[in-house]
């Protein structure tokens, strides 16, 4: 337990404390947004009296997951879940996801109903106690962990799915085409284009801004603790984060004043859902791997070179030519699966389903062995970043060159593993 109290001020109370406030500065970087000098101090005359009441409680979590069994792969899951705790009326966040999968699930269940069964389980989760620390999914994957490493497909995750009409997305690599193919498929309300045109609004990049997954939200353990590839996805536009203000009235005057949000969010978590459960083969995006790891690692250079002062300074060079092979590599797995065996449907699948689980490392972060994904994590000061190659990112957070050949070879071995995987796709799918 915590023995530092904490307690959120108010303006006019936080105006009279600092300014009264008579000791040394905060350092640089450290001086907040209030027109007035930070210290860490207040100095020799100054006391303030706290008074805080916290009921120290045990109270019961509970989780509602409900299933759609698979009619010819009931073993391999697609999940998708929200929290549907809130810290006060929680319009946004979490309840128009929460209302979102209500009604992606009676849409599957009428679908169903209509003879449509998908092939795959999709089983649709709401989490509880994500507020205080993504407990409530965490303590499921736990519990459910050796069923999730060899059943888990995918994970997509809603949180505070709707605050706007601005579509975002954030993703690990292998769902990355599958995410942007369906946004083509559905149109944006009150527009003649697609998701996917006005998610890419006038840039002149290949694709729109589809983030990287890491922290913040429910797919953490998914994604970082077992190797479940995830998503997560929404219109933004206006947040009051976390606060009172966050009701119905201000969702239906700002948010979402037509009621379309939601339903397009649905679209696309459904079709996305459907598509990975339907398929002969799981249309993961093999090559992305690849692709994104260069960008992550030549980044890295760039961040230890600016602290790496040692006399042979250590180069990405072996792990950016190792990510271009596995690019190679996932380039020909995915040629060769254009035109599939499908009699060898059933030993990919189970292939492919190895593929994000090659980046667990038993042993796990230097900054907590729980995080054992290799590929990605929230960083360990907030929670809410995205770290990506996580371990060499934290060496960079400390300016620690000691360690770099270590996780090196970590990296390599877990590329070594997923192109070994890859490579064995590409000789079933011929």
């Amino acid at each position: 337990m915590h023995s530092i109290p904490v307690l959120p001020l108010p303006y006019g109370a936080a105006k009279e404390i600092i300014g009264r406030m008579k000791g040394q500065a905060v350092p640089s970087g450290w001086q907040g947004g209030l027109p007035y000098t930070y210290r860490i101090e207040g100095g020799p005359e100054l006391k303030v009296r706290v008074n805080v009441t916290q009921k120290r409680e045990i109270q019961r979590v509970y989780n509602v997951v409900g299933t759609l069994v698979g009619s010819e792969n009931p073993d391999q899951w697609i999940i998708a879940g929200a929290h549907y705790d809130a810290w006060a009326f929680g319009a946004t966040d979490p309840n128009s996801g929460t209302a979102m999968l209500l009604a992606l699930s009676e849409s599957l269940g009428k679908l169903s109903q209509a003879g449509q069964k998908p092939k795959r389980t999709i089983k649709i989760a709401h989490w509880d106690a994500e507020e205080q620390g993504v407990i409530g999914s965490t303590e499921w994957v736990e519990q459910f962990r050796d069923e999730l490493d060899a059943k888990g497909v995918a994970y997509f995750n809603a949180d505070g799915a709707v605050t706007g009409r601005n579509f975002g997305a954030a993703s690990s690599p292998s769902l990355k085409g599958l995410a942007i193919n369906t946004t083509k498929a559905i149109p944006f309300p009150d527009s003649s284009k697609s998701v996917y045109d006005v998610w890419l609004g006038k840039r002149t990049t290949p694709e729109p801004p589809l983030g990287n997954l890491g922290g913040g939200s429910d797919h953490i353990a998914f994604y970082t603790h077992v190797g479940i590839p995830s998503w997560n996805g929404g219109t933004g536009g206006h947040s009051i984060y976390h606060s009172n203000f966050d009701s119905f009235a201000y969702y239906e005057r700002f948010c979402d004043p037509t009621f379309k949000m939601g339903p397009l969010v649905e679209q696309v978590f459904g079709i996305m859902a459907l598509r990975l459960a339907n398929a002969d083969v799981i249309p993961y995006d093999i090559s992305r791997y690849g692709t994104d790891l260069h960008t992550h690692f030549e980044g890295l250079q760039k961040l230890t070179k600016a602290y790496d002062k040692t006399p042979t300074p250590f180069s990405f060079d072996a792990l950016i030519k190792a990510a271009d092979d596995l690019k190679k590599i996932g380039e020909d797995c995915e040629a060769a699966l254009k035109s599939v065996n499908l009699k060898n449907a059933k030993a990919i699948n189970q292939e492919l389903l190895a593929l994000e689980r090659q980046w667990i490392d038993k042993d796990g972060m230097q900054y907590g062995s729980w995080y054992r994904s290799l590929y990605a994590s929230p960083d360990p000061y907030s929670g809410y970043a995205s770290w990506m190659l996580p371990a060499f990112q934290y060496e960079a957070s400390i300016r620690e060159t000691a360690n770099l050949k270590k996780w090196e070879q970590k990296y390599l071995d877990a590329i070594a593993r997923l192109k070994s995987r890859v490579e064995k796709v590409t000789a079933l799918a011929k």
